[in-house]
């Protein structure tokens, strides 16, 4: 249950930390690197993440944080040195899977902490309703900070498919990989 702070743009690497983060039994709290320095810090000392992990350099670096820091990009050769011996999962659905902060429209964000039998819950509700073929190539193109995110990442990867990673939805006609994708699950204003 222990909280690790995701502050990592959309990529390979940011699916890699999550998963990562739940393998180890702990539980994300994604941040976006695009938001304000107040809002990021206000999220690290609310949320008490002793560790932020970011792909570069976090916005509010000039403030002293309570949470260490691990940059993705300059620390590669420190992480490598750890053992690469896979740990045995040790969670349950009890446990915490991911806290996403609420956007703060009614005053200040909450973090609203999500246990890892409502992800299931989702995972298997999702298999019901597509298929396999529609679950092929699924658009992730929503921030990982929203809670949609959490079915465009999960749902590929338990039931075989695969995630295809896009800035936001409206990039989908320049994206490469277009032609792979079968299922977008977007807000109707980005349709």
């Amino acid at each position: 249950d222990q909280l690790i702070g995701l502050c990592i743009r959309p990529s390979l690497e940011m699916v890699v930390a999550i998963l990562g983060v739940l393998k180890a039994g702990g539980a994300y709290v994604p941040m976006d690197p695009g938001y304000p320095a107040d809002r990021l810090a206000f999220m690290i000392e609310d949320s008490g993440v002793p560790l932020v992990l970011s792909d570069g350099e976090l916005p509010l670096a000039q403030a002293p944080l309570a949470a260490r820091t691990v940059r993705l990009d300059r620390d590669r050769d420190a992480i490598a040195q750890f053992p690469a011996v896979n740990p045995p999962a040790v969670v349950d659905g009890s446990n915490l899977a991911y806290m996403i902060y609420t956007s703060g429209s009614t005053g200040r964000p909450k973090g609203v902490a999500i246990e890892h039998r409502s992800t299931v819950e989702l995972l298997h509700w999702a298999r019901r309703m597509y298929s396999p073929a529609e679950l092929a190539g699924v658009l992730a193109s929503t921030s990982v900070c929203f809670d949609l995110s959490v079915f465009e990442l999960f749902v590929p990867l338990s039931w075989g498919g695969t995630v295809i990673l896009a800035e936001n939805a409206l990039a989908l006609p320049s994206l490469p990989e277009a032609s792979r994708v079968t299922l977008i699950n977007t807000v109707p204003s980005a349709m």
